[in-house]
């Protein structure tokens, strides 16, 4: 888990101002499900930063994909919890492009104001996650509603720092699973060393 400290300078945007958002399908599909064709993303598929389908992923006819073809993943676009384990998100990769979500929250961030490795790494910080369930909803299964998201405050440095962050975040993760999930501590100095003039402080922990 990432704990993120922003810099006072950076500036704060609504995630609103930083690309588009839309609600993946909320309809029956299990008559269209089929052994391949495009890609169906639940939310039990979203894990921190990437997607876990298991051993028979699910997906849909090309007949009902075609007809909602504007709900179709894009690489990039940031794809977020909206029932279950609310807030974590992972990044549509060529594996995952021209897939379609079920009930997920997608956003598609504009790539001039937002990186969309850097929007996915906080969406995964406790400190977001924490947020997302104190205004999430449900009897039983927390929902993150659409509404909600729409009022998160994202902090957004310079694309140069958001893109330097991320990658050292990436960094971090590959080490984690490469030592399986040992607790590792990252100091303020050597976060800095890695980051100069980047006022970023987190620590990662199991």
């Amino acid at each position: 888990m990432h704990y993120f400290d922003f810099h006072y300078s950076w500036e704060q945007r609504k995630v609103t101002e930083i690309g588009k958002i839309y609600i993946g399908l909320v309809t029956t599909m299990t008559k269209h499900y089929t052994d391949e064709g495009t890609l169906l993303i639940r939310n039990s598929d979203i894990k921190d930063g990437k997607f876990e389908f298991g051993d028979n992923p699910i997906y849909l006819e090309k007949t009902f994909a075609e007809k909602n073809e504007t709900r179709m993943h894009q690489i990039g676009d940031v794809i977020t919890v909206h029932t279950g384990d609310v807030g974590t998100s992972a990044v549509i990769t060529e594996n995952e492009a021209k897939s379609i979500g079920f009930a997920t929250i997608v956003t598609r961030p504009n790539p001039k104001i937002i990186d969309s490795n850097y929007l996915c790494s906080f969406l995964n910080t406790d400190k977001h996650k924490k947020w997302a369930v104190s205004i999430s909803t449900g009897d039983g299964r927390t929902n993150y509603n659409l509404g909600d998201y729409f009022e998160l405050v994202v902090p957004v440095p310079s694309i140069a720092e958001q893109k330097k962050i991320a990658s050292y975040i990436q960094k971090l993760n590959r080490l984690i699973t490469l030592h399986q999930r040992k607790p590792v501590v990252v100091n303020s100095s050597s976060t800095m060393n890695a980051l100069p003039n980047q006022h970023l402080y987190f620590q990662v922990l199991e």
